[in-house]
């Protein structure tokens, strides 16, 4: 296991670097934070030990920005400090912290510490393998493209099978409206985990979130007011993400136009992605630069599909949007004014006119998802 030291002091560096490797623990070390960022950034850690007063960036600032990065939110922080006041201690688990140790350091307690924290990540990423639920997002870089009603329309079908537990993921944490398509109030939401030690959210603190649609699909909503958006962090997401796909077969995570840390979190942790577009020009550009960095972070294309969504009764033909991509839609759900009414009523389209055209189309797009990323693998 690989472990990175920072610390301004240089033979407190040279003595704990000396102590864990002769406990058969890679060590590499920093001397501040920026330092740090560095060195994970090049090679990500299983463990960060961090001083707390350090010189350019301190072990606070250093922990706050790893948590609020998809890419390094799991990796176990503990903190050192000669600081021992109460104050001193709350703010390094507020900023993300997972164990606090005084200087001067007791060894046979820091080893002891660095064993917990490392059997803990051995013990989630076994737990990660055992999950059978598959993610499965749905993203798009223009408004009004009708991801949302796509996606609740999608996780509906899939339960309607009766075949599969469903599980629907709201991170429109400004403006989510998930809810309102299921005719939903949501009076629980991630927001009320923020408070809580993760170690203190069980199945039954996650439960109270849940809130199961006549169809079988299990809600949770992000937030429930634009002013408490900020208190969704990344590693509040990789939790919810994690509680879900060990209970359901699917997660169907509806995200807004952007590429926040939150949204990219879901995306590390997704099977497989429906990027949605309009047949209109603003629309194709902004559904092409999500391709496209799909295609550089190296995710798969045979793990993306291409909807066309026809949201109003103009656009370019299908045939222009295939040029335009270089790929033909996967998918093209035809314009219908019933998708409005059906959100009005508070119903999916699927089950309240499922001989519409459009909502035979969504029970062939919730089967295309089902060979994207097949449940149970």
């Amino acid at each position: 296991m690989r472990i990175l030291f920072v610390d301004d002091e240089e033979q407190i560096r040279k003595l704990l670097a000396a102590y864990l490797g002769r406990q058969g623990y890679e060590v590499t070390l920093a001397t501040d934070g920026y330092e740090a960022l560095k060195a994970i950034r090049a090679s990500a850690p299983d463990l960060v030990i961090t001083d707390v007063m350090m010189p350019n960036m301190n072990g606070f600032e250093l922990t706050r920005r790893l948590r609020a990065d998809h890419r390094t939110a799991r990796i176990p922080v503990l903190m050192l400090s000669a600081r021992k006041e109460a104050d001193d201690v709350l703010t390094g688990y507020s900023e993300g912290a997972d164990e606090y140790v005084a200087k001067p350091i007791e060894m046979s307690v820091l080893a002891a510490k660095v064993e917990v924290l490392l059997k803990r990540v051995k013990a989630t990423a076994g737990e990660m393998v055992k999950r059978r639920g598959r993610v499965l997002l749905f993203a798009h870089g223009k408004g009004g493209a009708g991801a949302t009603t796509l996606a609740v329309n999608s996780a509906v079908a899939l339960s309607e099978t009766k075949l599969y537990r469903v599980g629907l993921l709201d991170l429109n944490l400004e403006f989510g409206n998930a809810h309102v398509h299921l005719d939903m109030k949501p009076s629980r939401t991630l927001v009320n985990l923020a408070s809580l030690d993760p170690a203190q959210v069980d199945d039954a603190v996650f439960a109270s979130l849940l809130m199961q649609d006549r169809s079988g699909v299990q809600l949770v909503c992000g937030a429930n007011a634009p002013e408490e958006a900020e208190l969704v962090t990344v590693p509040l997401v990789q939790h919810g993400l994690d509680r879900l796909r060990a209970t359901v077969d699917y997660v169907i995570v509806d995200t807004p136009p952007t590429f926040s840390q939150q949204v990219l979190a879901a995306l590390d942790a997704s099977d497989g992605i429906v990027v949605v577009a309009e047949p209109h020009i603003a629309a194709l550009e902004a559904a092409k630069d999500w391709l496209e960095v799909l295609a550089k972070l190296s995710y798969p294309r045979e793990r993306s599909l291409l909807v066309l969504n026809r949201t109003t009764q103009s656009g370019l033909e299908t045939d222009q949007v295939a040029r335009f991509f270089n790929r033909r839609p996967d998918v093209v759900v035809p314009f219908t004014p019933m998708f409005d009414e059906a959100a009005d009523r508070g119903r999916p389209l699927v089950v309240l006119r499922p001989e519409n055209a459009a909502a035979r189309v969504m029970r062939d797009l919730a089967a295309q998802l089902t060979v994207l990323a097949p449940a149970g693998r």
